[in-house]
């Protein structure tokens, strides 16, 4: 067998060891949780509420933190709410403002950010 066989040969080898490994990964080290719904609306005394559907539809429970930054009435605001879900379920968070749905000017665009726990 000449060189240049051969040293195709070890790499080839090579990749198909690596793509193999990929593949028998557990999973443990991905962020699974993912935002899948949210809407804004407001609870039973007027205040302003904002819910985030969260889902994890991985064989493991995962937690972790969301963060919902917002701008009401000119006020930047964050709201922090931990979250925790089964495998292979889904889960409504609601958090609450201060200011009543009916008071708050000009628009109310929040942007969620979820940041999964390690291991």
């Amino acid at each position: 067998m000449n060189r240049r066989t051969l040293l195709g040969r070890a790499a080839a080898a090579a990749g198909a060891s690596l793509a193999l490994a990929g593949c028998l990964r557990d999973g443990a080290d991905d962020e699974v949780l993912e935002v899948v719904d949210s809407e804004f609306g407001e609870d039973d005394g007027g205040y302003l509420q904002y819910t985030v559907t969260v889902s994890n539809p991985s064989d493991r429970a995962a937690s972790g933190t969301l963060y919902v930054n917002s701008e009401v009435n000119d006020n930047p605001i964050t709201k922090v709410q931990a979250v925790s879900l089964d495998a292979h379920s889904t889960k409504s968070f609601t958090v609450t403002y201060d200011v009543k749905r009916d008071e708050l000017s000009g628009s109310f665009s929040p942007e969620v950010d979820l940041q999964e726990d390690d291991g």
